[in-house]
């Protein structure tokens, strides 16, 4: 079952990475709507998952009670509701079942950071990956790195990476984000030093400019250019941005070059603020 993963990818910014999350058995006494909660969760059915959820947290024991209410939350989070999700996760972080609260807690995290309180991000999403075991750990420690770097926090963010290596088990492409984020703070991307660069892409949260650099990172890296880089700079009305840009090269015909292998969205920049 798919969980918390962050709310850009449920607009469209699709990350390729997703966790696997093993809820126990319903009861027998549950209605057999209310018990098919998890089966629509899987489905991406979040609106029938999210009432069904509602509807199954009135029976079962307390731990059925609490698995009801997390995929009540996540299926609120991936509809776009984060102030109903945050209301029904905040009091399973309290939960005895360390699984249950360290997802909700993840979940809880990602939302924080959508909405740039990045402190409150990593403080949730470092207790999540002490929670959880294998690539879900790895996960909770990957987002609250770039919680730590988006506060200008490198060191701390480094050492959070790093954890997130020592914890990622079975997923290949988990595997290859923590390196790629590991490299750029430790200074070891080389993307070049010339007057031009191509832009992939400008947003107000720096959660949604991973999400578009991982996205081209295979892409970039196939056609020989460096990865994705992401770089606090201000658009056009002075508001701060995160702008995700690929290479530095020395003449505009080169930029022009890389920007038609990189596809639609890649423009041709000067490297600015850099």
């Amino acid at each position: 079952m798919k969980v918390w993963t962050p709310k850009s990818c449920t607009v469209g910014l699709a990350i390729a990475v997703s966790l696997a999350i093993f809820l126990g058995g319903c009861s027998s006494s549950q209605k057999a709507g209310q018990a098919d909660y998890k089966e629509l969760y899987n489905q991406h059915r979040y609106a029938d998952a999210y009432k069904a959820a509602l509807e199954a947290q009135t029976e079962g024991s307390t731990v059925q009670k609490e698995q009801a209410a997390l995929i009540a939350g996540l299926s609120a989070a991936a509809l776009g509701k984060d102030d109903e999700a945050e209301r029904i996760l905040r009091p399973l972080t309290k939960s005895g079942d360390k699984s249950i609260s360290g997802r909700a807690e993840a979940q809880l995290g990602l939302i924080a950071y959508e909405h740039d309180r990045h402190a409150e991000a990593s403080e949730l999403l470092t207790d999540a990956a002490g929670k959880l075991s294998g690539d879900e750990a790895a996960r909770a420690s990957l987002y609250a790195g770039d919680a730590l770097r988006a506060q200008g926090r490198i060191s701390d963010a480094k050492a959070s990476y790093e954890r997130a290596q020592t914890q990622v088990q079975n997923d290949s492409t988990l595997k290859v984000l923590i390196s790629d984020r590991l490299a750029a703070v430790s200074g070891q991307q080389r993307s070049g030093t010339g007057q031009f660069t191509v832009q992939l892409g400008a947003f107000s949260s720096f959660q949604r400019a991973q999400v578009q650099a991982d996205r081209y990172r295979v892409r970039a890296q196939a056609a020989g250019m460096s990865t994705p880089r992401i770089v606090q700079t201000t658009n056009t009305q002075g508001a701060k941005v995160y702008a995700v840009r690929v290479g530095r090269f020395a003449s505009r015909s080169a930029a022009e070059t890389a920007q038609k292998a990189l596809g639609s969205e890649a423009k041709v920049m000067t490297a600015t603020n850099e």
